[in-house]
Parts: structure tokens; C-alpha cells; sequence
């Protein structure tokens, strides 16, 4: 597994780099300083999965996330962030980033984050949940509390739990004792039901209107 570690700290990106090079299933490491150093190289290296920061100066995390996915839909990237930004939380899912997570992460919890994102599912930290549940409760109004929601069937919603969760498709249908084709067909019904098109919306609508208990 190939990585790139974009932050404007230095002292951080040598920390986390030191840290992800003990895991066995990592091979290269690459680090770019701000938005713009980042889009430079990734014209002539490829990362399975990114660790991106928001706040950096020339350019920031945001900006280039929607750039690169723009220039590289299939990229992967996981942001990394502290309570101070969480503003800016939904704006970086809803760029389409399959990860969100905390700084000071355990190296456990790292672990899991690129096993799962590598993997095709998503992870956001039980923290980042919590902010985007607080957030959303608080803009929702009283008309959006009373507006009827997609009835879902006992499996869309067993699937839509484990979605959530991170899971992909193959291991949903592991799990459900399903094909991977009927799992498939689950989700793209649950995209028609909710009206999104990507994971990431459909796990931001779910837990906006509670079709899903948050996790923790």
C-alpha cells in the first residue's frame, strides 16, 4: 500500500510517517507540504490512500481534495483533523474523502482506517460522528423533523447499518450471507429511496434523519 501524508507541520508528518511505516502492509510514503506541492506530485506518483490536512497555507485541504478528486475520481483520501475544524467537516464529505479522523487517533484505530478505506469501504472516527450528528441536528428544522422519510425494508436497512459501518459490498454480502451482485442492488435501491448517488451522502442522510443509530 502506497501513501502520501499532505500537512503544512513538518514534525507531524514525521511522527505519522514514522508511525505508518511499522505497519507491514505499507510500502511507500510520500509527503507534500501544502495543496498545491500535493497536486504536483500526484502527476507523477500514484498513493492508494491520502492523508490529508485541511488547514495549510498556498493551499488547503478542501481545495485540493475537490481538485484532485476532480482530476482522479478513483483516489482515496482520509482527513485528518482536530476539534478546531470542524466547520469544515461536512464540506470535506460531501467532497467525496472516503475517511475522516482525528489527529491524535490511536495507532489502532490508523490501522483500521487504511485497512478498511484500502479495502473499499469508509471510516470516520466515532468523534467526527458525533460532529456531523450535533451539526446537522442543529440546522434541522421543525418541517424537516415532520417530512416523511423512505420506508425501508428489513434487509435495506440491515444493509444501509453495515454501510455506515464502513463495510464494502463484498464484505456486506459476507456478512448477510448475500452476493455481492444482491448487495449491489440493495444499495442502489437505498440511493433511489434517499435520493443521493455516493456512499458518503447516503451515510450523511442516514444519520440525518436516524434511519441509523451513530456509533459509541
Amino acid at each position: 500500500m502506497n501513501l502520501m501524508i499532505v500537512d503544512d507541520h513538518k514534525i507531524f508528518r514525521d511522527g505519522l510517517k514514522l508511525l505508518l511505516s511499522h505497519f507491514p502492509f505499507v510500502d511507500t510514503i510520500w509527503e507534500a507540504a501544502d495543496g498545491h506541492e500535493f497536486l504536483r506530485k500526484l502527476e507523477t506518483v500514484k498513493p492508494d490512500i491520502v492523508m490529508m490536512d485541511i488547514n495549510m497555507p498556498v493551499m488547503g485541504g478542501i481545495e485540493a481534495t475537490i481538485e484532485a478528486l476532480d482530476r482522479y475520481p478513483d483516489l482515496r483520501i482520509i482527513v485528518l483533523t482536530t476539534f478546531h475544524d470542524e466547520d469544515y467537516v461536512e464540506q470535506m464529505m460531501l467532497a467525496g474523502v472516503e475517511g475522516y479522523m482525528l489527529k491524535r487517533s490511536t495507532p489502532e484505530e490508523f490501522e483500521r482506517a487504511l485497512i478498511k478505506v484500502h479495502n473499499g469501504g469508509n471510516y470516520f472516527s466515532d468523534e467526527i460522528i458525533q460532529v456531523v450528528m450535533t451539526n446537522l441536528n442543529r440546522m434541522r428544522s421543525e418541517k424537516d423533523r415532520k417530512s416523511g422519510l423512505p420506508l425501508l425494508t428489513a434487509r435495506e436497512k440491515e444493509v444501509l447499518e453495515l454501510i455506515c459501518e464502513g463495510f464494502n459490498n463484498e464484505q456486506i454480502a459476507e456478512l448477510l450471507h448475500l452476493s455481492p451482485k444482491t448487495v449491489e442492488k440493495y444499495k442502489s435501491s437505498l440511493f433511489q429511496k434517499t435520493d443521493n448517488n455516493n456512499t458518503v451522502n447516503l451515510i450523511i442522510y442516514a444519520f440525518r434523519h436516524k434511519l441509523v443509530d451513530p456509533p459509541g
